[in-house]
């Protein structure tokens, strides 16, 4: 029970960093290799702050995490983190599917229901 809570808050945490616009380029802008966080805060037109708000957003959903760079080992560079992503996908992939399953059914009933005679004398009366 615990275990689904916990994984039920990630995917809480993961929708809702991908529901802003500017985090969704910012991983856009890791899918090309990692970047420091000056590297990434570039393009957009943002303070520093700003963009650090959001890395947090983004580390704390498990979508990027903070690597300590190789050149130095004081300064971090942050990367993508797919195994989230992975279970948000996942998520969405079992509902879809189910949602198809139930339309596809409802179709096929539908159809079914149009095939019928609709001759008046065949019916039941109370």
């Amino acid at each position: 029970m615990v275990e689904l809570r916990k994984k039920e808050q990630i995917l809480d945490r993961v929708f809702a960093a991908l529901a802003d616009h500017s985090r969704r380029q910012m991983l856009a802008r890791l899918r090309k290799g990692s970047l420091s966080i000056t590297e990434l805060a570039e393009p957009f037109a943002m303070s520093f702050a700003g963009v650090a708000k959001h890395i947090e957003v983004l580390t704390e959903a498990e979508l990027v995490k903070k690597v300590r760079a190789p050149e130095d080992g004081r300064s971090f560079r942050l990367e993508l983190q797919s195994q989230t992503l992975s279970e948000a996908t996942n998520w969405i992939t079992y509902h879809q599917e189910f949602w198809s399953n139930k339309l596809t059914r409802l179709e096929a009933f539908l159809e079914e229901k149009g095939n019928e005679p609709t001759n008046p004398k065949s019916r039941k009366k109370n």
